[in-house]
């Protein structure tokens, strides 16, 4: 109760922010930023990038099923600074599949090959209802399993996913255009997927024919359990000892840049046995990536075996691995999809989203975090080791 003649204070209350607020923010902030690749100085920073692609799990619910959707999360890493240059999920959130669906009924796309057709870029209604009846064919929800299931409460699904193959070559485009005012000689190191090393060789052929990129595939056992990878290296140390004759202990008391040299030359004796572009099978083997195959691409009997040992000692996918480790880890919605023995083989989760549309501002947002703000320990964060940033960016700077 108030006194008389006393008036009571107006509660100031904070205005509402619209749900895409802080993704728009993000956008806006990183388009302004990342136009200034221009400036980098790559011959200080690095020459190397890493890329690879991880499954994001959604659930996407139907009258009576519910099927565990997997999209690709395409990402290329500044290997030195560890800057996430571009990253995509394989799903167009403006798309509508009933009317990509129309499309394609009214100029007979389905008869053509898929290359060919007007909308060769994203799936159609039939197609991923195809797809999601093949993944859940096995699978079906009876009301008693799940009686608080109820399609009037599903979100939407307004979107389309986007093909592999295309989403591969939009995104060497773009890293193209990143630094396409650059004259260094860059190296790309991908994965082992045969459509991506199409993509990008396809992509960066005119820089390959100047001998001003290498294009260079990693496969590892990325199955291995720890006492498994422990016992690799130690069989790597061992081969070591046998091709310098330096004994792991002495090895260990080598400085660094020394010690590079001298596995650098082990290797390009091996290397001059090989034939060009073949793979190769690193004998030294490190604990992040165990059995490790190497194959230049790009080779074609012109890079000299010391050049060649060199490179294949640098072809790692750890700057990218270790942001999808962070992805894993710190989003609770792209955790790996578990499976039970009463689960009937589903890999539903309550913690995975509904709309792919979130699912992809999320990780937009999150790459920026990585980028650009780093945690509270963080002292130097990657925009910053790759030139485009003085500091951290704060909260207060994102939203001023």
């Amino acid at each position: 109760m108030f006194s008389s003649g006393q008036r009571p204070q107006r509660i100031r209350r904070a205005p509402l922010l619209h749900e895409n607020f802080l993704y728009e923010r993000v956008r806006a902030f990183t388009a302004r930023r990342e136009g200034c690749f221009d400036s980098v100085d790559w011959e200080r920073v690095g020459r190397r990038f890493a890329t690879d692609s991880q499954s994001l799990v959604l659930n996407w619910p139907s009258k009576r099923t519910r099927a565990a959707v997997e999209v690709q999360h395409l990402c290329t890493a500044h290997a030195n600074s560890g800057y996430i240059v571009a990253a995509h999920v394989g799903f167009d959130p403006d798309a509508k599949m009933p009317d990509i669906e129309a499309a394609m009924l009214a100029t007979n796309d389905f008869a053509l090959p898929r290359a060919f057709r007007q909308q060769a870029r994203v799936w159609s209604r039939s197609e991923f209802a195809a797809y999601v009846d093949k993944r859940t064919r096995k699978v079906v929800i009876s009301e008693r399993e799940a009686p608080d299931f109820d399609d009037d409460l599903q979100l939407p699904h307004d979107g389309a996913k986007i093909r592999q193959d295309v989403a591969q070559y939009a995104h060497a485009l773009l890293l193209r255009r990143f630094i396409h005012r650059s004259d260094s000689r860059f190296t790309i190191v991908l994965d082992g997927d045969s459509g991506l090393a199409r993509a990008f060789v396809a992509v960066f052929a005119k820089r390959v024919q100047r001998e001003k990129a290498e294009v260079i595939v990693v496969q590892f056992d990325k199955e291995q359990t720890n006492d498994a990878r422990n016992a690799l290296v130690a069989e790597g140390r061992a081969e070591l000892e046998q091709h310098t004759g330096i004994t792991p202990q002495q090895f260990d008391s080598i400085p660094t840049q020394y010690a590079l040299e001298i596995i650098d030359g082990a290797v390009a004796e091996q290397l001059a046995k090989c034939a060009p572009g073949m793979p190769f099978a690193w004998p030294y083997h490190t604990k992040s990536e165990p059995n490790r195959h190497i194959r230049i691409l790009t080779d074609r009997g012109q890079i000299a075996v010391e050049r060649q040992a060199r490179l294949m000692r640098l072809a790692t996918l750890r700057s990218v691995d270790a942001y999808f480790h962070k992805i894993r880890s710190n989003i609770r919605a792209t955790a790996r999809a578990g499976r039970t023995a009463s689960s009937n083989n589903r890999a539903w989760d309550r913690h995975y989203l509904y709309n792919p549309a979130t699912l992809c501002k999320i990780i937009e947002i999150y790459r920026f975090k990585h980028n650009w703000m780093g945690s509270r320990a963080t002292t130097e964060t990657p925009a910053m080791r790759i030139g485009l940033a003085a500091g951290k960016i704060y909260e207060r700077d994102l939203f001023s």
